[in-house]
């Protein structure tokens, strides 16, 4: 599923693919020792995740992908964090903003259309903060 940021930076940088990866976080094991305010709260009701970002693009024929991450972001049980919490609890722009930097140092020429695309992108969501 597309955030809303996603499908406005997919027109303003089409040449790059942006993706949130949601996968379960070992690190994280009782949510009561991880978060503050929920030492009442039942570790069985809760599910920890680690969000990814991820930004790709094709480079002289070769898939470049950077990423970005943040672990324990905690979920109800059973709920999918790509439905209930797709803005990654607010960190999205931020994220999605260091994944975007770290391609742009690994895309050559100054001036080319993919680096223009990627500024852009990186400027948008500079000016929504």
């Amino acid at each position: 599923m597309k955030t809303k940021l996603q499908k406005n930076l997919a027109k303003i940088a089409p040449s790059v693919h942006i993706v949130t990866i949601w996968s379960h976080d070992p690190d994280c094991l009782d949510i009561r020792k991880d978060c503050d305010g929920f030492e009442d709260a039942d570790p069985e009701d809760w599910q920890a995740w680690q969000s990814e970002i991820q930004v790709s693009t094709i480079l002289n024929g070769e898939l470049v992908s950077e990423s970005a991450y943040l672990g324990g972001t905690w979920e109800k049980a059973g709920d999918l964090p790509e439905y209930s919490n797709p803005e990654i609890s607010g960190y999205e722009p931020q994220m999605t903003a260091e994944a975007l930097e770290g391609l742009l140092k690994i895309v050559p020429g100054a001036g080319s259309q993919l680096e223009t695309e990627i500024q852009a992108a990186i400027a948008h969501i500079q000016s929504a903060e």
